[in-house]
């Protein structure tokens, strides 16, 4: 048995009249209530989307400067700047740690120093570090974020391959 086909009508279904009014106030009630629940739900779930982050500093610049046979390495320039007491820094020579600066960037040695200039315990823009490095190698100074565990700042020099 075969199922005929409905033929497609002649004229288009055309309204005979508008929608009740009532249909039409539910219609933009609707509508008003969902996009006040999208706003509350944004209210509420946004913030737990972006949790409170660590800043973090990264060191974008360094130049150096020689006088007396020393070396001080300047910063340049960092993204934000941030308390000493949360940075560190390690001298190695040909991939060999031979100086380190712990928490503070404190307890220098006559290898490596660290100096604040601004005088404020902040890295920021102007601080150094005065290196003594030995007369040929490759020279590598290394900052870390401590409190995020992650490298804000490098810088190699001398004869490295």
């Amino acid at each position: 048995m075969k199922i005929r086909r409905p033929s497609a009508p002649e004229v288009p279904f055309k309204r005979r009249r508008r929608p009740p009014p009532q249909a039409t106030k539910l219609l933009t009630y609707s509508l008003a209530a969902g996009i006040v629940f999208m706003v509350l739900l944004a209210i509420v779930f946004l913030p737990r989307m972006f949790p409170d982050q660590t800043p973090i500093e990264i060191v974008r610049g360094f130049h150096f400067e020689t006088p007396n046979n020393r070396t001080l390495i300047y910063v340049d320039s960092v993204t934000v700047s941030l308390e000493l007491s949360r940075f560190q820094a390690n001298f190695s020579v040909d991939g060999s740690e031979i100086a380190r600066l712990g928490a503070g960037l404190g307890a220098g040695n006559a290898t490596l120093r660290f100096f604040d200039a601004s005088a404020n315990g902040h890295l920021d823009a102007g601080d150094y570090f005065e290196v003594s490095p030995p007369p040929v190698g490759c020279y590598r100074l290394v900052i870390f974020q401590l409190d995020v565990g992650r490298l804000t700042g490098s810088l190699t020099w001398g004869a490295c391959a």
